[in-house]
C-alpha cells in the first residue's frame, strides 16, 4: 500500500499489517496530501469530516481567539494525529488551525467511518478503536499538563514548569524544544520580550542554559 512504511509507525495502526491496511483504505476513505511549510492543513471552523495523521514532516496546532490573539496549543511530529478530540455534534467545525511547520505528508481518515464500527465487526476495526482510546487518554494527559502550566502565577513559574516537564520527558537535563522563542511565547501565552527577559535571568542565575532550541536545566533539587 502507498506510504505503508510511514503508516505502520503510527500508534493508531499499531499491530495492523499491510493486508488489513489495504482493506481499510476504502472503508476509512483514506486520502494523502502533501503540504509546504506554513500551508494550512486544516482551518479553524472547517467541517470536521476527517481525522488527520502526520506521516512525514510536522505541524502546529494554533488557536485564534475572538481578539485575534494566537496561541500554539501543541506541535505534531510524524506519527501524531489531529482531530480525535473534535466533535461535530453542533456542526461548529474544527476548533483550531493545523499548519505545516515543514514540508509535510498528511493522511486523512473519515471521522464517521473511523469511529463507527463496520457491519462486519471485523477484528482490525476493533483494534483501531482500542488504539484510538489509548491516543485519547494520552491527549487528555497532555491537556491536563497544559492546564496546570497555564495555572502558574507568573512567567518564571510557567517557564520552569515547562522546561522541567520537557527534561522529564527526555529523561535528560539536556533536550531540544519543539518551539522557537516566538512559538514558545505563544504556547505559554506570554509576551515574547518578557519571555526572553525571564530566560536570560534564569541563565544568569545558573538554573538553565540554552542555544536556540537546545536547552539545559539544573536538577530540581539543586535549585
Amino acid at each position: 500500500m502507498e506510504n505503508f512504511s510511514e503508516i505502520k509507525k503510527t500508534k493508531i495502526f499499531d499491530q495492523i499489517n499491510e493486508f488489513d491496511m489495504q482493506a481499510m483504505a476504502h472503508c476509512f476513505k483514506i486520502k494523502f496530501r502533501n503540504y509546504n511549510k506554513n500551508d494550512y492543513i486544516i482551518s479553524q471552523g472547517e467541517p470536521t469530516e476527517d481525522v488527520v495523521m502526520i506521516l512525514k514532516g510536522g505541524a502546529k496546532v494554533e488557536s485564534i481567539d475572538i481578539f485575534g490573539d494566537i496561541s500554539i496549543l501543541t506541535k505534531l511530529k510524524a506519527g501524531d494525529i489531529y482531530g480525535i478530540e473534535n466533535n461535530d455534534i453542533n456542526n461548529e467545525g474544527y476548533s483550531d488551525n493545523l499548519i505545516a511547520t515543514e514540508n509535510t505528508l498528511a493522511m486523512f481518515l473519515n471521522r464517521h467511518r473511523l469511529f463507527t464500527p463496520c457491519q462486519n465487526k471485523c477484528k482490525r476495526h476493533e483494534l483501531i478503536v482500542k488504539n484510538l482510546v489509548k491516543l485519547i487518554v494520552e491527549r487528555n494527559i497532555e491537556l491536563n499538563e497544559k492546564l496546570k502550566l497555564m495555572s502558574k502565577k507568573n512567567i518564571r513559574e510557567k517557564v520552569l514548569t515547562y522546561l522541567y516537564n520537557q527534561s522529564k520527558k527526555a529523561n535528560s537535563q539536556y533536550f531540544d524544544l519543539p518551539f522557537n522563542k516566538t512559538e514558545l511565547a505563544n504556547y505559554l501565552s506570554v509576551d515574547r520580550s518578557a519571555l526572553s527577559t525571564t530566560l536570560s535571568k534564569l541563565r544568569a542565575e545558573g538554573i538553565i542554559d540554552f542555544d536556540k532550541k537546545h536547552y539545559y536545566v539544573k536538577k530540581y533539587q539543586d535549585i
